[in-house]
């Protein structure tokens, strides 16, 4: 079995960039890889899959060395060759494997990218050194914590613009942002859109504004909200400008006042 290249034949774009995305940053930190051994009867094999709800199960020989993956694609494609009288769930898996790509756990994540698209996983290490199992679930998984942050940021912001929109006529926002960034004429005229979140929520939180418009839609004090956004700011700085990894505590915050934001919608929306 060969290592992983990329599929196009060609250099990955990103091989040169230090610690771009690599293949071990796919493992589960709990992975405990499960294997079975060589002359394990399907039925068994079928049980244990089910159990933790592997797609997937590694076949060794005692010496741990992998001869095969069986999988419920290989029972399926290989229940032809067992004979009629014999019990598919008798029969060893030995001769009802595929192979599956083995790849470093240093390879960059879109090496992988067609081997998941074919087989929904990956071995991590060789035929003599099993280190783990990638598959098809993990990088959904670490995708979607790496981009869940941007759209949660996404979400808030649309939410709170949509929310200042509706409380307000488009000339009355006009003001509200001319009075809340006094920055000069060129701003006057300046959309929700043209502002940063740092900006639309100081035009948001501005005294005046605040009390004859937004307090409308937001449903509660000034001091409140602005407690209740303000984190945001500081979160958004840390994901955009990659000053470090999002903790859970603040992707949690993030998730908060998205829904916070949603109940004001809907409240809004049952209003009208």
């Amino acid at each position: 079995m060969s290592v992983a290249v990329n599929q196009a034949g060609l250099p990955s774009p990103f091989r040169q960039v230090p610690g771009f995305f690599r293949v071990s940053q796919l493992v589960p930190d709990d992975q405990d890889v499960v294997t079975i051994p060589v002359g394990t009867t399907v039925g068994d094999a079928l049980n244990l899959m089910r159990t933790h709800s592997f797609d997937q199960l590694p076949v060794i020989t005692a010496g741990n060395r992998v001869v095969g993956t069986f999988t419920h694609r290989s029972f399926a494609r290989e229940l032809r060759s067992i004979r009629p009288q014999d019990n598919p769930l008798s029969v060893p898996v030995d001769d009802l494997v595929e192979d599956l790509q083995f790849v470093r756990s240093s390879h960059h994540i879109d090496d992988i990218l067609g081997f998941l698209e074919i087989d929904h996983a990956v071995l991590v290490g060789d035929e003599d050194r099993l280190l783990a199992i990638v598959t098809a679930t993990d990088l959904n998984r670490f995708l979607w914590d790496r981009t869940r942050p941007f759209v949660l940021l996404q979400d808030i912001e649309l939410a709170v613009r949509d929310l200042m929109r509706s409380s307000c006529t488009a000339d009355e926002l006009v003001g509200s942002i001319s009075v809340g960034l006094p920055l000069g004429p060129d701003r006057v005229s300046a959309r929700l859109e043209d502002l940063t979140l740092s900006e639309l929520f100081s035009v948001l939180l501005h005294g005046p504004s605040f009390g004859r418009f937004f307090r409308i839609c937001f449903r509660a004090n000034r001091e409140l909200v602005r407690a209740t956004l303000e984190p945001v700011v500081e979160i958004r700085n840390k994901v955009f400008h990659f000053r470090d990894e999002v903790s859970g505590g603040e992707v949690q915050t993030l998730i908060d006042v998205t829904n916070w934001l949603r109940r004001k919608i809907l409240t809004r929306d049952g209003e009208r």
